[in-house]
């Protein structure tokens, strides 16, 4: 997985947004404040969730890792997210034509301008629920 800078960018801007954000295995992380000393696989800052343990073991603690990291949702996180904040599929695909999305290999950066565009209506969008339960 290849995140574009704009797509960081976009993500970050989610995080401003007060996007709630339960970290688990399975989602990419930007690594913001260096916490993670091992260089990424992926990209300068990118990292995967495969065991949230080594990620609390470096960070110390849950609330930590969340002001360390960011969630880099993917397109299917995204798409998730989107429905749950009742965005329809018509309105997804119509936002990704008309922004040539799919020409320019930008949906990623169009469905994260589709959230943004939620969080900033509806504050209640950023307690999104995820089906993914954090370990205590």
């Amino acid at each position: 997985m290849r995140f574009s800078q704009q797509d960081i960018d976009a993500a970050r801007r989610l995080r401003e947004l007060g996007l709630s954000w339960f970290p688990a295995p399975g989602h990419f992380v930007f690594d913001e404040a260096g916490v993670i000393e091992q260089p990424s696989p992926f990209q300068d800052g990118v990292y995967f969730i495969l065991e949230l343990k080594h990620f609390l073991r470096r960070t110390g603690c849950l609330d930590r890792l969340k002001s360390a990291l960011f969630w880099l949702p993917t397109w299917h996180d995204a798409r998730e997210l989107l429905q749950s904040q009742g965005v329809a599929d018509a309105e997804v695909a119509d936002a990704l034509q008309n922004a040539g999305s799919i020409e320019s290999r930008g949906e990623l950066l169009t469905l994260y301008r589709l959230i943004a565009i939620g969080l900033q209506r509806d504050p209640s969008s950023r307690d999104i629920k995820r089906r993914e339960e954090v370990p205590t």
